[in-house]
């Protein structure tokens, strides 16, 4: 290793320390920190080439260093898969096949997008960035006229929503999540009615908003909680399983689709740039009480930045108390 060699990878080793500085309290909570932690995992492979050179060529120091990043990446890697812990469905137990995406309210290609999700033949679908504009292009899409029980809330920009579902509707309701209009729709199943949030949190781009995107992530965490009906909390949460919020959020009842069943890195974002592959799994499906999972996939949509996610669920029976009717709920 030559001394122009050593220095770039001093270089990359101290980019690579910076980057692991956004862990550190209150650094971690600005919003570039946020970046830098939901592409950290990507980064620090970065320190393997780095390692295994300065090793060979016996630069102690940097191999000392770069091994170091080498062994927290090993770390952050098998804690991100969170013990792998399959719940295959059980005979006798409802399949649900659930889909969530995040259609893009620019997307110029919403109808073919639309005519996707219809042909994944799901029980329930979620759809994100639902503005009065796109929901007059859904109204006239296959997606529309294959399921009869349908409840929208579109909205200006990106927090509108629409949740569509086989399975007849008991109660829904516009949840105020922190500030952020969230549709819960409560479904009637053969073994119990189910609780189903769709979600969309804000954008951690601005210290006001990582402070609304946290509060966001505890409001969904206390509502799983509050009771022990089977809910279902899916949609585009701007988070990835290396940030704090979004793991205190699976502290309680709930749990990643992903984690379970998941394979590779489960990016959903960018989808469809012309220079970044996807990088960040922004998209979850979370479940609670005993929903069991089956498969999760990611799949491409025409004209979104989002992959939708393709979950197959199964309720069992029998299921724990019916879901109140009343929708209301104040977490502390």
């Amino acid at each position: 290793m030559t001394s122009a060699s050593a220095r770039v990878g001093w270089m990359v080793v101290a980019a690579l320390v910076a980057a692991v500085g956004a862990r550190v309290r209150p650094v971690r909570w600005i919003p570039l920190a946020i970046g830098v932690r939901g592409v950290e995992r990507r980064l620090l492979i970065a320190a393997y080439p780095v390692a295994l050179v300065a090793a060979l060529a016996r630069r102690r120091a940097l191999s000392v260093v770069a091994g170091a990043l080498v062994a927290l990446h090993v770390f952050v890697s098998v804690r991100g898969r969170g013990g792998r812990s399959p719940h295959p469905i059980a005979d006798g137990s409802l399949r649900l096949r659930l889909v969530t995406a995040n259609l893009l309210c620019s997307n110029p290609d919403i109808p073919r997008l639309a005519d996707e999700i219809a042909d994944e033949d799901a029980d329930v679908v979620l759809v994100q960035e639902v503005t009065p504009e796109v929901l007059a292009v859904l109204r006239r899409s296959r997606l529309w006229s294959a399921y009869p029980h349908r409840r929208v809330a579109p909205r200006p920009e990106f927090h509108g929503a629409a949740t569509f579902s086989r399975l007849p509707v008991v109660f829904d309701a516009v949840l105020d999540v922190a500030g952020s209009p969230m549709l819960r729709t409560d479904l009637a199943t053969p073994h119990g009615p189910v609780r189903v949030v769709n979600v969309h949190t804000v954008a951690p781009l601005t210290l006001g908003q990582v402070r609304r995107w946290e509060r966001q992530m505890a409001w969904l965490g206390a509502f799983a909680d509050a009771d022990a009906s089977p809910v279902i909390v899916a949609g585009d949460f701007n988070a990835t399983g290396d940030h704090a919020p979004f793991r205190r959020l699976m502290r309680g009842r709930l749990r990643d689709a992903f984690d379970a069943v998941g394979r590779g890195s489960g990016a959903t974002w960018p989808i469809g740039h012309r220079f970044l592959p996807p990088l960040l799994r922004l998209d979850h499906v979370l479940t609670g009480g005993d929903i069991e999972v089956d498969s999760l996939r990611a799949v491409p949509g025409a004209g979104s930045d989002h992959a939708r996610l393709v979950a197959e669920l199964g309720i069992p029976e029998p299921l724990r108390p019916d879901v109140s009717a009343s929708g209301s709920f104040s977490p502390v």
